[in-house]
């Protein structure tokens, strides 16, 4: 059973100039993370990962906010319930083809999908908001964004693997930092961090992320950002001797792709690549 983009409820989706905006769209709830949520991002990035149409993704918050964590009334439930609780009964999409069985997990898909997927950051961004930012390969930040990994001041630990990818991502000291304090920064202090790429004004922030992404769609192969992507979030975490290996089968394949000719016409021609315009 596949869910389409048109019975998304809580997310929006739409797509153009090769770039799939991907809007998180409960404001009324400051776009409060909730078990459809999760089920619906898992379907936008299936659709994203499968479509030929769409080479980078923009993941960002409709109202005010980003995401402010947990759905407080699901938060309120587990509590009531002494810790338990019961999973999203909706129907999920396969994981993306060749997925390594260890890494088969929801959180980690923005790992494993072709697309590179950049997070917009705008008002507050909390708890499973700053878990799904962090999982995504860049992060775009308002100026005043409220940014906190809010574990520590609920009593609860790093969740869904952040414990492990944050001091991949910013060092061991800050991921501590950020993990022991529940500190809230502002885009500032995360790009300080490096947690955060770019920092923009509020009105700016999404707008530059769709630009970055464009110009990623366009200029960059998309046979080389799937290939590069997957290097990075899965090859990187084996062995060096298997990653060289399989690197060398890449370029191999990369030699014969179409993207390369484009690359090399444009070379020749002294003009940018066009590789949306090039069919490729």
């Amino acid at each position: 059973m596949t869910m389409a983009p048109g019975e998304f409820t809580e997310l929006g989706y739409h797509v153009a100039d090769g770039v799939a905006t991907v809007a998180l769209n409960r404001p009324d709830r400051r776009n409060a993370w909730s078990g459809r949520m999760a089920v619906e991002y898992r379907w936008a990035l299936h659709h994203a990962d499968t479509d030929p149409a769409v080479r980078v993704v923009v993941l960002t918050g409709a109202g005010r906010d980003f995401c402010i964590g947990a759905d407080s009334g699901a938060l309120d439930a587990i509590n009531a319930a002494a810790g338990a609780y019961a999973p999203e009964k909706l129907p999920l999409p396969p994981y993306p083809d060749g997925a390594p069985e260890g890494m088969r997990r929801n959180h980690l898909v923005p790992l494993l999908v072709s697309t590179p997927v950049i997070a917009a950051l705008h008002g507050a961004c909390a708890g499973a908001g700053f878990v799904l930012a962090t999982y995504c390969d860049f992060r775009f930040a308002a100026s005043d964004a409220r940014i906190t990994t809010s574990f520590a001041k609920l009593g609860l630990p790093a969740e869904y693997g952040i414990g492990w990818l944050l001091p991949r991502q910013i060092g061991l000291i800050n991921a501590a930092q950020l993990l022991y304090t529940a500190e809230v920064c502002d885009g500032g202090r995360a790009h300080e961090l490096g947690w955060v790429q770019q920092v923009h004004d509020a009105d700016a922030v999404l707008s530059a992320a769709q630009a970055f992404a464009r110009t990623l769609a366009r200029h960059s192969s998309g046979e080389s950002l799937r290939t590069m992507k997957r290097q990075l979030m899965v090859d990187a975490w084996g062995s060096f001797d298997d990653a060289y290996t399989r690197s060398v089968a890449d370029m191999n394949a990369g030699l014969k792709h179409p993207d390369m000719r484009e690359g090399l016409a444009a070379l020749k021609e002294k003009r940018p690549p066009d590789f949306l315009g090039s069919g490729t």
